[in-house]
């Protein structure tokens, strides 16, 4: 088992998912996001004890999730945003002198043993960043810190040029994982379409096939037009970064 605990934040589910809002009534956006938590804390489980895996979440019903893998949960405020609840549960680790984490969205059902595997091993050496790009929308999938305070959290729309920036800027060895399973969460509608054709073995998409999703679904072509763009490159210096594939 992995020594580097794993953060993973959660939204309440019956907030989840708002621009699905067009293919999916609020129960199945909340279905979704429950759905997604557990695949998500399934694969975790097999790479990490649970007891290592902490749960940032306002959500009654995320904290029963979490609590019944054996998982530790942090409450945070209704109100608190993304950034800080990931900077709370990175106190925690410091506090813990876990000495490095990473952060993983509850939102990549697709996510596998071997992609966490491979970013632990980046995160091997300390002064060390991990980050995986999300497709969609240049945010970050993945974040990983050793030390734990080495960069702050910078999550929302673009969050990955922010990340990698800072890192880069501080002269930290920087690991890109690029992988289909962390690239694309599901946010969007034309993200369910491609996520129902990769045809996973997943509760997520039973969960999506049962409710009939695939009829509803818009062409992936504005998702597959950001792929082309987020790996045309960038502006950031090669130097200090490693690319994992």
């Amino acid at each position: 088992m992995i020594g580097f605990p794993v953060i993973i934040p959660v939204k309440s589910f019956d907030l989840a998912k708002q621009r699905l809002s067009g293919i999916l009534r609020p129960p199945e956006r909340a279905a979704l996001a429950r759905t997604m938590l557990i695949d998500v804390l399934n694969v975790v489980a097999s790479v990490v004890l649970p007891s290592n895996v902490i749960v940032v979440t306002s959500s009654p019903e995320a904290s029963g999730i979490a609590k019944d893998a054996g998982t530790l949960v942090l409450q945070e405020a209704a109100s608190s945003d993304l950034n800080a609840a990931i900077e709370a549960a990175a106190r925690h680790v410091m506090v813990q002198d876990a000495g490095g984490f990473l952060m993983l969205p509850a939102d990549v059902p697709e996510i596998t043993v071997a992609v966490l595997h491979q970013a632990f091993v980046a995160l091997g050496h300390n002064g060390s960043v991990v980050l995986a790009p999300a497709i969609g929308d240049g945010g970050t999938n993945l974040l990983a810190c050793r030390p734990p305070h080495a960069i702050r959290p910078e999550f929302g729309a673009g969050s990955f040029a922010k990340h990698l920036a800072a890192a880069e800027g501080a002269g930290l060895a920087c690991h890109v994982l690029n992988s289909p399973e962390l690239g694309w969460d599901i946010d969007r509608p034309e993200d369910l379409k491609r996520f129902l054709d990769r045809r996973t073995a997943t509760l997520t998409d039973r969960l999506l096939r049962d409710l009939g999703v695939a009829t509803r679904c818009a062409p992936p072509g504005l998702a597959a037009a950001c792929e082309t763009r987020l790996h045309s490159g960038g502006n950031f210096s090669e130097e200090r970064r490693e690319t994992i594939r």
